[in-house]
C-alpha cells in the first residue's frame, strides 16, 4: 500500500515538473515591475514568414476557382447574393461588375476538385451556375 502511494506521489511530481517546464518554454514575455509594460521577444524570421504568407495568399486569391450563379442587373445580383448567403452560410459571395452586367460569384476554391464538389451542391438551387477561374 505504501509503495502505491509513493508511486502516485512520484507520478504527480513528474507531471508537475513537465507541466511547469512546458509552461515556461511557451512563455517568453518580460514584464517591467515599474511601469507595467510588456515586451515580447520573437525571432525576426517570424515577421518575414508572416509577410511572405500574406503576400502568397493575396496572389493566390487571383488564381482560385469561383462559381458564378448570376449575371444581370444590380437589383437581381443583390437578391441572388442575399438568397445565396441565406442558403449556403459556409461559402462567401460577392458582386462583380463587368460592363454592362453585374455578376454574383461565390467561393474561392484552391483546387478544381473542391470547386466541382461545391458546384454540384450549388446547381441544385442555381441550375445555371458554372465554374470559372477569373
Amino acid at each position: 500500500m505504501r509503495l502505491l502511494e509513493h508511486k502516485k506521489q512520484v507520478a504527480a511530481l513528474v507531471f508537475a515538473l513537465i507541466f511547469s517546464g512546458i509552461s515556461h518554454a511557451q512563455t517568453n514575455v518580460k514584464t517591467s515591475k515599474n511601469d507595467g509594460k510588456v515586451t515580447i521577444e520573437q525571432d525576426a524570421q517570424i515577421e518575414k514568414l508572416v509577410s511572405y504568407k500574406t503576400k502568397l495568399n493575396k496572389t493566390d486569391d487571383e488564381k482560385r476557382f469561383r462559381i458564378q450563379i448570376y449575371n444581370g442587373t444590380l437589383e437581381g445580383a443583390q437578391k441572388a447574393k442575399r438568397n445565396f448567403s441565406n442558403e449556403f452560410k459556409d461559402i462567401t459571395s460577392d458582386i462583380a461588375f463587368e460592363t454592362p452586367n453585374y455578376k454574383v460569384r461565390v467561393g474561392k476554391f484552391r483546387t478544381r476538385l473542391e470547386a466541382d464538389r461545391y458546384l454540384i451542391q450549388v446547381k441544385n438551387e442555381y441550375p445555371s451556375a458554372f465554374l470559372l477561374q477569373p
